[in-house]
């Protein structure tokens, strides 16, 4: 095996093994459809509330919304949820290695650039695993429900060509958002030990993720205009924008592909800077970086 596999298959063992781990992969579904019941419940009564929703018209047209638009919007949901839950936890983990001094070892034998992929690509197996235990759950429960009422299921659905390349779709966009932002969440994490120090650039990020969303839920019934095709390749919105339009076939073939194509190398470019940065600044204690730093740090070599 080689130092990134055994890395990876270390950071994995370490992070599924975890109490937290299955904490919350079994307690955080139950939270939320509590949450769900009880935000229900209370909404019903509250008639400022519902006459200021009904008197909105921020969604899509009912009558324009097909089943692929609301697929592309919850699939638009997805890189959004994933990159808030697990970028934050690879910016803890390069973190909380480097205030541990162990990132000092290790540095004697594996490369920077190598540590910083491991850690995004360990990080991307457990989200997916523990997201996939979820998807377990829910059809489990989806089972008991059905028999238990005997509602049919549209068997015909699952042999429709346009939801599987959807999903394929919004796969190879996920890809490509996830390795974008984590690697800039590798980055921050890197530059400094203390907390308060790269908050901002921790904020930065969020909102880049935040503005992705509204975007492309924006982008449900506006794919074809001309702020909607430039988020399409810009790699801080394009991934959740893309995901949208091209699950919906609202974009067209040429976007789809040249968008993915730029959202790659976008990533590409990601990860080579903030490996320059992750490298060159890990071992640097106490120290707060400057602009200029973060500059002399990304023309190493």
């Amino acid at each position: 095996m080689s130092k990134l596999q055994i890395i990876i298959a270390n950071e994995v063992k370490n992070d599924v093994m975890a109490k937290s781990f299955w904490i919350a992969t079994f307690v955080v579904p139950i939270v939320i459809l509590a949450f769900g019941i009880f935000a229900g419940f209370m909404m019903q009564d509250a008639n400022t509330f519902m006459s200021a929703t009904n008197g909105m018209n921020a969604g899509p047209d009912p009558e324009e919304m097909t089943a692929l638009k609301a697929l592309g919007m919850m699939l638009g949901i997805f890189p959004v949820m994933f990159l808030m839950m697990y970028g934050t936890m690879v910016f803890n983990k390069v973190k909380t290695e480097k205030c541990n001094r162990i990132v000092e070892i290790l540095a004697t034998c594996v490369e920077g650039r190598t540590m910083m992929m491991a850690k995004i690509i360990a990080v991307g197996i457990v989200g997916l695993f523990q997201l996939a235990l979820w998807m377990v759950l829910i059809i489990v429960f989806g089972v008991f429900f059905i028999l238990v009422t005997g509602v049919g299921i549209p068997w015909d659905v699952f042999f429709n060509r346009d939801l599987w390349l959807a999903f394929m779709w919004a796969f190879l966009y996920f890809i490509g958002g996830y390795v974008f932002y984590a690697s800039l969440y590798a980055a921050v994490g890197a530059m400094t030990d203390k907390n308060n120090e790269n908050q901002g650039y921790i904020t930065l990020l969020t909102l880049g993720i935040l503005a992705s969303f509204y975007i492309g839920e924006y982008a449900v019934d506006h794919a074809s205009g001309a702020f909607i095709i430039a988020c399409s390749f810009i790699p801080f919105t394009s991934s959740t924008v893309l995901t949208v339009t091209s699950a919906a076939k609202e974009a067209p073939l040429w976007l789809s592909l040249t968008g993915l194509a730029a959202l790659y190398i976008f990533a590409l470019l990601s990860v080579s800077l903030a490996g320059k940065i992750y490298t060159s600044s890990l071992l640097l204690k106490g120290k707060k970086l400057s602009p200029r730093d973060l500059v002399t740090f990304m023309k190493s070599k």
